[in-house]
């Protein structure tokens, strides 16, 4: 037999190998028959088994995995709203921080022209009033000058002691001091 099958494989197309092929299935079928059978079901059943068991895992993992997605998508939805929110919260502070730079830079104008008008204010103030005291003084100079040759004229005139006029003239100088505090 061995012969003829080496000849079967050299001669697949021969006439004669079609009838020892069907009489060696016929061997197979009554040798091997049954056990073949129960073990062809038994493939069957656990291909059958197996093919639901992965459609099952199938089914369960697109679940998860689509789960997955839904939360990942909703994270990152939460994730960008609480960035949106961030940045328009950043966006507020900047332009309220703007607005408040803005009116403390006004502000300081004006409050650095104001002091520069008060200070020339002052100033035009101060002058004037150094330019008075300055009149007033020389004018009380000038009186006191007359006063004080009207009294030596008087005294010289009235040929008064040297202690009379000494005592004049510390009054008169006492009295300068005076005006001038």
């Amino acid at each position: 037999m061995s012969n003829k099958k080496n000849n079967d494989k050299t001669q697949p197309d021969s006439t004669d190998s079609s009838p020892e092929i069907g009489e060696l299935d016929q061997l197979r079928q009554i040798v091997f028959g049954d056990a073949q059978q129960q073990l062809l079901i038994k493939i069957t059943t656990l291909h059958n088994d197996l093919e639901q068991t992965l459609n099952a895992q199938d089914k369960k993992f697109s679940q998860r995995l689509h789960k997955m997605q839904e939360s990942f998508t909703q994270q990152l939805d939460d994730l960008d709203k609480r960035l949106h929110f961030v940045d328009k919260m950043h966006d507020d502070v900047e332009v309220t921080i703007q607005k408040e730079h803005a009116s403390l830079v006004s502000e300081h104008e004006m409050f650095a022209a104001a002091t520069q008008q008060d200070l020339k204010n002052i100033e035009q103030t101060l002058d004037k009033e150094s330019v008075s005291l300055s009149n007033t003084f020389n004018e009380q100079l000038e009186q006191l000058k007359t006063h004080l040759e009207e009294v030596s004229k008087e005294l010289s005139s009235s040929k008064t002691d040297r202690k009379t006029l000494a005592k004049l003239l510390a009054t008169m100088a006492t009295n300068l001091e005076d005006d001038q505090l």
